[in-house]
């Protein structure tokens, strides 16, 4: 047993190694650094009061700076169970899900065969590389150059190309491989007469690694047209299960940065364009179902991978289908994020139109977990009745139950049962349920309704808030050069964050000119946002800011709309040191004091960076700062004022 390293290697590479050590050790939550795989305890092979024992869960091994206790996930339940490696593996086996072959029945010949399908696919992907380079083939390689990939891109990924008409069957037999073994490792097709023909015929090929970076299939894109089947996937094989295999993992591990997401979309093509255009930690889950084995394995270099989908139907399909696959494996730390492509647009399409950084604004927009499964069950349910309102929570609270994890499920249905009372209390919902019920005789008009919110200023939006969307919307232009300030604004109200998104998402896939400007409003008022523009309309802005009702040329509005996102960024820092006071009020920890300073120094900064002097808002104030200022030393002593 021991002798078979593929399974072994196998069973490793489905480890997440902190998972199994944490039953033995408790973290050092100070020294511990779960983004980026690296945990820190005290040692649990002596003793010792501070923390040098240290687990990387990227490159799967331990090491104490004590006593120098070493290994991988093999060694470590060897030394602390004092248990053999055929027990360890046998462990490890049942812990993935693995079958092991018995004892008894142990064949070194079907290792031997792994290792010959492995050695195939290598030369076949040698193959389809000198295949894509001959000079007859020049317009395979030219097709790429057109989807944006360079020479070097090319190579990086190898790339190749596969005619189809039995060279490849030659080639291999030179190497002395049977057509049976050829057959095995998915390159070719037997038909009812016993005759074999090429699996990828007129396709461009992509090679499909397993976590060490050997080939063990392949991906093909149609280039005849003709093919039902754009893309082809080899079948599965003793190497290849499509359900538990990442595309460009290998890759993505090695260049993933603590400040990068893990971005999964549903294609390899996806993630080459986004690896090409700056976001070199992406990897394709081969098709939009993600599986239970991908999760494990995305979350062994990320705890929040963010899954990348196309804004069609089918994408928002699949997003909604991974909550019925993450919830029962939910554990501490580990999630995951989504985003959704404008309209019907994939990555490939969104970068080559909109260029490299027209992602950062939807990354951060990104939709949480907890915050899709809040959306399922809210987007098409009755909230008119009690009985509609209770038949919500109990589908919510049914999947909650299936979360494995008490701790994650505890704080589920904390959080749920706390937003869905907030929710049925509120002022929002009260004052516009009466749009949620399918009866609507003896309603107000909307024109009376929109008549009412009109007579008030609302208190949820803020002047430079309402500034922003009214430029943003008459200067759709105004986006394509501000997206990465546009993605560094962090909205405190969510409404605005999501009408902010919508008409990001709008205008980028759509391409919308400042002169079709209305086309925004039309979009707007057709998917629900008529309040929040009836909201910002009450500032009466046109009459102040006379470039809202007459166009200026869009180089007289850079400077302008500069200045519209510092007073912007300026509200949401003040709205944070808001917070902060409050914070340091109860809590007068170093921690909320730096917090404080910190807030207190950017805003300032910003201030002193465009030459602008204090507001009649910061004046108002300086009560607080002083009060700081006096009775700092006492709050740190927790001493009565």
């Amino acid at each position: 047993m021991s002798n078979n390293a593929n399974i072994v290697d196998e069973i490793k590479s489905k480890v997440l190694l902190s998972d199994i050590i944490q039953k033995y050790v408790a973290w050092d939550t100070r020294k511990t650094n779960s983004t980026k795989g690296v945990y820190w305890a005290c040692c649990p092979f002596h003793s010792e009061k501070t923390s040098s024992f240290t687990v990387d869960n990227i490159k799967k091994t331990y090491h104490c700076f004590g006593c120098n206790a070493s290994g991988d996930v093999y060694q470590f339940l060897m030394d602390i169970d004092n248990i053999t490696f055929p027990e360890a593996l046998t462990k490890m086996a049942n812990h993935c899900g693995v079958k092991l072959p018995e004892k008894g029945n142990f064949d070194p010949v079907e290792s031997q065969k792994r290792e010959i399908l492995y050695k195939i696919n290598s030369e076949a992907s040698d193959f389809y590389i000198k295949e894509l380079n001959k000079s007859e083939n020049s317009h395979k390689f030219d097709y790429l150059k057109k989807r944006g990939l360079t020479v070097e891109n090319i190579n990086f990924f190898k790339i190749g190309y596969a005619k189809g008409r039995g060279e490849l069957i030659s080639y291999l037999q030179s190497y002395g491989y049977s057509n049976r073994q050829i057959f095995d490792a998915g390159l070719i097709i037997e038909n009812d007469k016993g005759e074999y023909f090429e699996r990828f015929r007129d396709r461009i090929i992509f090679p499909i690694t397993d976590t060490t970076n050997r080939v063990i299939a392949f991906g093909g894109r149609d280039l005849s047209g003709k093919a039902p089947a754009k893309y082809l996937n080899s079948p599965e094989t003793k190497l290849f299960q499509k359900k538990s295999v990442i595309y460009n993992f290998y890759n993505a591990r090695k260049s993933l940065k603590p400040d990068k997401n893990l971005i999964v979309t549903e294609g390899y093509f996806d993630a080459i364009a986004l690896a090409i255009n700056g976001y070199e930690s992406s990897v394709a889950s081969m098709g939009t179902s993600l599986s239970v084995e991908q999760i494990n394995q995305l979350w062994q270099i990320s705890n929040q991978p963010l899954l990348c989908y196309d804004g069609d139907t089918a994408g928002k399909n699949a997003a909604i289908r991974v909550i019925e696959l993450i919830f029962p494996i939910l554990k501490p730390s580990f999630s995951m994020n989504f985003l959704f492509l404008p309209g019907a647009m994939d990555p490939d399409d969104l970068l080559k139109n909109h260029g490299s950084d027209a992602l950062n604004p939807l990354i951060a927009s990104s939709v949480s977990l907890i915050d899709l499964f809040w959306d399922k069950y809210m987007s098409l349910s009755d909230y008119g009745t009690p009985e509609g309102r209770a038949k919500i929570e109990l589908n919510m609270m049914n999947m909650i139950s299936k979360i494995h994890d008490t701790e994650v499920k505890k704080h589920y249905k904390f959080e749920i049962s706390s937003k869905l009372s907030a929710y049925w209390k509120s002022k929002s919902y009260e004052s516009n349920k009466i749009f949620f019920i399918k009866k609507k005789s003896n309603l107000p008009s909307e024109e009376l309704i929109s008549k009412s919110n009109k007579k008030r200023i609302p208190d949820n939006i803020s002047k430079a808030e309402a500034l922003y969307l009214s430029t943003i919307i008459s200067y759709p232009e105004l986006i394509g050069g501000h997206l990465d300030e546009i993605a560094s604004i962090k909205f405190h109200n969510k409404s605005i964050g999501l009408i902010n998104k919508e008409i990001i998402d709008f205008i980028v896939s759509n391409r919308i000119k400042n002169e079709q400007s209305t086309l925004v409003k039309e979009y707007l008022n057709e998917n629900g946002f008529l309040k929040i523009l009836d909201d910002v309309s009450n500032f009466d802005f046109d009459k102040i800011y006379d470039f809202l009702n007459k166009q200026q040329e869009l180089s007289k509005m850079e400077g302008k709309f500069k200045n519209i996102l510092i007073e912007v960024n300026k509200y949401q820092l003040t709205k944070e040191l808001e917070e902060a006071k409050l914070n340091y009020s109860g809590s007068p920890t170093e921690e909320n004091a730096m917090k404080l300073e910190d807030l207190k120094y950017r805003i300032q900064k910003i201030r002193s960076d465009t030459n602008m002097s204090p507001s009649d808002n910061q004046k108002n104030k300086k009560g607080f700062d002083k009060w700081y200022e006096e009775n700092k030393s006492r709050l740190q002593k927790k001493e009565p004022i």
